[in-house]
């Protein structure tokens, strides 16, 4: 076993632990952390929900990690099978030799992100970091992949340490698995999401597969004015994403780890620090009911202001729940979109 611990200024630290064995008969390590219970861990996605609990067993060769409330991550490598469970206040880890684990340690989630940036850019170049995949492929292999499950598949991979391309393929996968019923709720997921999150194709169109009925040419219309008139908070979201690591598609834990009522829930996203959306996909109807995090939201195609808590509100094909920071210094954007949209 080798240790090694990395220090990484102001933003936090990683803790490496390597094994391996010159023993042909002992082929894996099993690992057990005590952990603080009320401590959640997260990620390891895409997965349907972003919190992690019980036993998971990880696909060989997937790079994906896991994210604690607290502002550490967990990264697993191995040559083989990698089994983690999280029950009871521990974690275990059963991982096949030879074997890496990999703690990062910063002050919450935000910090952590940048941690993780800081710590796996000096093993990118920068240009393929943030390059769009012209040829990108629905990902079959993902367990539970339903439209239904959208807004936790995408909430578990901004815990994760996912790249722009891993959210642009899930998306690619979310509106692939359309089934032509209520198809309009996954155009809606798109209109909300930054662009360096999303396939080339779906940036400024609908997604082709998806059945919308006479609604499409207006609706199309609609799509392309509405994301082109945020270009510039997208812009912003994706140098954010670049320059310091912070998902431009995140859960609200990643922002608001103290909140409990974010801990259990896969209904929202956040695109970007000031804008919020409930995607509503497992409903049936057109009125979605949110929790809003702390803090003063307006309603962005009625500027109704609302306090934290739970509202509900009419959610329609093009005029998704989806709300924008009171103090937001993209607030003159925002309402210039809803005027927009008013016309449209």
């Amino acid at each position: 076993m080798r240790e090694e611990f990395q220090r990484y200024g102001e933003q936090g630290s990683v803790f490496l632990l390597e094994f391996s064995s010159i023993d042909s008969k002992i082929d894996a390590v099993k690992i057990r952390f005590l952990d603080n219970s009320a401590d959640e861990w997260n990620g390891l996605g895409p997965r349907p929900s972003h919190s992690l609990k019980g036993n998971i067993n990880l696909k060989q060769g997937l790079h994906t990690a896991a994210f604690a409330i607290d502002g550490r991550f967990l990264l697993c490598e191995s040559s083989g099978k990698r089994l983690f469970s999280f029950k009871d206040g521990a974690i275990e880890l059963l991982l096949e030799l030879p074997a890496a684990v990999y703690l990062g340690y910063a002050k919450n989630p935000i910090e952590a992100c940048r941690l993780w940036h800081i710590w796996t850019m000096p093993d990118r170049h920068l240009a393929r970091w943030i390059e769009v995949h012209k040829e990108l492929e629905p990902q079959e292999d993902i367990g539970s992949l339903k439209p239904g499950n959208a807004a936790g598949l995408l909430g578990s991979l901004s815990f994760s340490g996912a790249r722009p391309n891993d959210f642009q393929e899930l998306n690619l996968s979310i509106a692939a698995k359309a089934e032509g019923r209520e198809d309009w709720k996954i155009a809606d997921l798109m209109l909300c999401q930054p662009d360096i999150a999303l396939p080339l194709l779906f940036r400024r169109e609908i997604p082709m597969n998806l059945e919308l009925g006479n609604n499409r040419k207006r609706a199309q219309n609609r799509y392309a004015k509405i994301r082109a008139g945020l270009a510039q908070y997208w812009q912003f979201c994706e140098k954010r994403w670049t320059n310091e690591g912070i998902p431009a598609l995140f859960h609200p834990s990643i922002l608001f780890p103290d909140d409990c009522n974010n801990a259990e829930s896969d209904n929202m996203l956040f695109s970007g620090p000031d804008l919020v959306f409930a995607p509503n996909m497992a409903s049936k109807d057109e009125f979605c009911s949110l929790i809003l995090p702390k803090g003063s939201w307006i309603h962005l195609w009625t500027s109704r202001i609302y306090p934290a808590g739970k509202v509900t509100v009419y959610a329609p094909f093009g005029m998704p729940a989806l709300f924008y920071r009171l103090e937001s210094e993209y607030a003159w954007l925002f309402d210039s979109v809803r005027q927009r949209a008013s016309r449209l």
